[in-house]
């Protein structure tokens, strides 16, 4: 709020705290104007001090459509426990593994991953990686020569 309304303001709220003071509680003006001077700074104050509710307008951040670094580095953490624990890669990294390649095949016209096709667009190794129960996380450069066939699908 502007000084002038902000002043305004304060005097207006004064001024009605003085007439309830002095004419509806009979109070004498002088000390009713010295208790109304609190009540008027008060209100100075609360009009000149920033609002909370007021909408602070800035442009949201630029995205770039890659993965941020929480999101990256929640992904290697979760690799790096798959890589220790086969159970978490048959439970978490496996299932996500196989819906992408399934989504990739689909779009080859296969079906299934147990069609004969699939082996021969996949490649031994991958769909051994997507369906064998006691497969194990590959070491990084195996997984991402793995990853790269798949995307060449």
């Amino acid at each position: 709020m502007s000084w002038p309304r902000a002043i305004a303001s304060a005097v207006g709220c004064s001024a009605v705290a003085l007439t309830c003071l002095s004419w509806l509680l009979g109070a004498p003006v002088l000390w009713a104007a010295l208790l109304t001077l609190p009540i008027g700074l008060l209100v100075l104050v609360l009009a000149r001090s920033p609002m909370t509710s007021e909408p602070a307008w800035q442009p949201l951040p630029a995205t770039d459509g890659a993965l941020s670094t929480p999101q990256a580095s929640a992904l290697s953490g979760r690799l790096a426990d798959a890589a220790t624990d086969a159970g978490r890669f048959r439970s978490r990294i496996q299932p996500r593994l196989r819906e992408l390649a399934l989504a990739r095949l689909r779009q080859a016209g296969v079906e299934d991953l147990t069609d004969p096709r699939a082996q021969s667009l996949l490649g031994g190794e991958l769909l051994a990686l997507l369906t064998d129960r006691g497969a194990r996380m590959p070491g990084p450069e195996e997984l991402s020569t793995l990853l790269a066939r798949l995307e060449e699908l």
